[in-house]
């Protein structure tokens, strides 16, 4: 009977171990810190996926694109994550248009894309485009499951309003979320699988220890 019940345990104390981890291995993102949103994960690369120029030039060609609007989103390929900016739809025409972005802890090395090179700044970027064409950028960020960006929009010409997606559902059309000029994503930390498998150890043996006292 006892080994019957030591087996039981341990069988769950495997199971427990296994939901941990797989729980451990999904982050928390949201904005402006009270609504959580999800990635867009990607089968190709980050650049692949806004495929600059093709098949319209001088623009992005995700098919998320938005006339007169900023569309941004997370997306994660090969274990990275990127901030992606579509401003704009390509093939639209419309006067000469402008926006600023400005982020906190900026690091120019981390633009994985910017439509022109000239319009990476120090603290963000600096866009202006014409007719028939979109501009945007692809922003990595380093530290995946700790971070916080705080951004700011200036200098507002053209752009009606600010979206951002989260792709709850890979396959359906996302969720919209309107957002102000400005506001913040931020991913919060969770536990390693190794610090929870050491939590639940402990709790097994617990469990153990009060059943050969009672025995």
């Amino acid at each position: 009977m006892r080994n019957k019940i030591f087996n039981s345990l341990f069988t769950s104390l495997i199971f427990t171990l296994y939901m941990l981890i797989n729980i451990a291995n999904a982050g928390v993102i949201t904005l402006n810190n009270n609504t959580e949103i999800s990635t867009l994960t990607l089968s190709s690369s980050f650049t692949g996926f806004y495929s600059y120029g093709t098949p319209n030039t001088a623009s992005a060609n995700t098919g998320l694109e938005e006339e007169g609007n900023a569309i941004m989103f997370l997306a994660e390929y090969s274990g990275e994550l990127a901030f992606f900016t579509l401003l704009d739809a390509p093939g639209v025409a419309h006067p000469l248009r402008s926006l600023n972005m400005t982020l906190s802890d900026f690091n120019l090395s981390d633009v994985v894309l910017v439509d022109d090179s000239k319009e990476g700044t120090s603290s963000g970027f600096s866009w202006r485009w014409v007719s028939c064409c979109t501009d945007g950028m692809i922003y990595k960020i380093s530290n995946k499951d700790d971070f916080n960006i705080d951004i700011t929009f200036s200098d507002i010409v053209g752009i009606n309003s600010f979206k951002f997606l989260s792709f709850t559902d890979q396959f359906i059309t996302p969720e919209i979320i309107i957002v102000d000029s400005s506001f913040s994503i931020q991913a919060t930390p969770v536990p390693e699988p190794a610090v929870l498998a050491i939590y639940a150890l402990g709790l097994i043996g617990l469990g153990l220890r009060r059943y050969n006292k009672s025995a």
